[in-house]
């Protein structure tokens, strides 16, 4: 029966809201103050790279936690700016999206 009318839905909190999570709360007001840095290209225009701390992460079913779950793990590794910074999206056969936001965190140099 499931190849005619799909497979049940799964019951479950998988759709975690944004509101609920201190970490995600924090790495949103920390974006939109404009303290963490994300850009699409390998380097930031004026400033230097001090240190990488490699590629970082994060898939969630709705694109907020995925964006701002990816800022939380810069945040948690002390770095001030994702680099390379990428999305997917990807549709499950049941229509569920299931996003990724990946991109290396790095920590820029002091301005003089």
């Amino acid at each position: 029966m499931a190849l005619i009318f799909g497979s049940p839905k799964k019951q479950g909190v998988r759709k975690k809201d944004v509101k609920n999570d201190h970490r995600l709360r924090l790495a949103k007001d920390m974006y939109m103050a404009g303290n963490l840095k994300i850009m699409t290209t390998e380097t930031i225009p004026g400033r230097d790279i001090q240190s990488a701390f490699g590629l970082i992460v994060h898939r969630s079913y709705t694109f907020d936690n995925a964006f701002y779950g990816l800022m939380a793990q810069a945040v948690d590794v002390n770095a001030d700016a994702i680099i390379g910074y990428r999305e997917t999206v990807a549709f499950h056969p049941e229509g569920d999206k299931y996003y990724s936001c990946y991109g290396t965190a790095v920590r820029m140099k002091k301005v003089k």
